[in-house]
């Protein structure tokens, strides 16, 4: 008994020593320098596999060469599902063009995607993946973690909402191209998004608690971080209809947002792009607390 009694007060006192360990366990598993060929002389970029619930989830990390004191953070979500949509080349020069504006950015490719351990649940499990990316960034000692701010695009529209959704600390958002509505876009686009979201989300009528909890129409009261919505009114493959609908609904729960459209706006706002980064850019500058 007295055996007994010892091995159980050795557990009690190991334990708070394990918690302690294992919360001072680093998150970034790996960092590999990039090479750009763009804004090199300005930013630097690292690919980078960091965890999320155990998993081994990768990302990229990208960066101003000279940062004087912190700088602040900016996570981009991007769009797609998968492989499609993954940060690549094109991608990681959009980050750049971001870094070059002051910020360290941080991105996801979610869970199971790009060589990533898990499965890609489109909206479910891997927000986690996101979630992680804040405290991604304590590891890193030169960025304030005091003035966060996001941008999603598309897909990565509805993982912002989600993120907002489940508490991130942020102080504002822009979403560009946003899936607001997991329904509409069901409803709306071709067979092949549809056989997508089967696989990835499920059924929506058989699985509609799923659709509902990826659709941020559903909760706009859960959307408390200031938010800049950008949507272009020719965008078919997230119509702008979602959009209005958001809008409206968050104007009745007097959520802080700005909605701007742009006429014949495809889905990427291609031929805005120096209208809609400038306007999201006077967002983030305008909630940052930056002293």
């Amino acid at each position: 008994m007295k055996k007994v009694l010892i091995l159980i007060s050795v557990v009690f006192i190991l334990m708070p020593l394990y918690a302690c360990s294992n919360s001072d366990q680093q998150l970034i598993i790996s960092k590999e320098e990039v090479q750009l060929s763009f804004y090199e002389k300005e930013t630097e970029a690292y690919k980078i596999t960091y965890t999320s619930d155990g998993l081994g989830v990768n990302g990229y990390l990208v960066k101003p060469r000279k940062i004087e004191g912190k700088a602040p953070v900016l996570i981009f979500n991007r769009g797609g599902n998968r492989e499609f949509g993954a940060i690549n080349e094109q991608a990681l020069q959009y980050l750049s063009f971001w870094a070059d504006k002051g910020f360290v950015v941080l991105v996801s490719q979610y869970r199971g995607n790009a060589g990533g351990e898990g499965q890609e649940q489109f909206g479910g499990e891997d927000v986690n993946d996101v979630l992680k990316l804040v405290d991604v960034a304590r590891e890193l000692p030169y960025v304030d973690t005091d003035n966060i701010v996001m941008l999603g695009a598309s897909r990565g529209g509805m993982m912002t909402y989600l993120a907002i959704k489940h508490g991130i600390d942020i102080k504002a958002a822009v979403i560009v191209s946003g899936m607001s509505d997991l329904f509409h876009t069901y409803e709306n686009r071709e067979q092949g998004m549809k056989d997508t979201l089967q696989q990835l989300v499920g059924d929506p009528e058989a699985d509609r608690d799923e659709y509902e909890k990826r659709s941020a129409v559903f909760w706009t009261d859960e959307i408390d971080v200031p938010v800049l919505i950008l949507h272009g009114d020719a965008d078919w493959r997230v119509p702008i209809e979602q959009a209005e609908e958001l809008v409206e609904s968050m104007q009745e729960t007097k959520n802080a947002h700005k909605f701007v459209v742009y006429p014949n706006g495809d889905h990427g706002l291609k031929n805005y792009f120096d209208e809609y980064t400038d306007e999201a850019l006077k967002w983030f500058n305008h909630h940052l607390q930056i002293k």
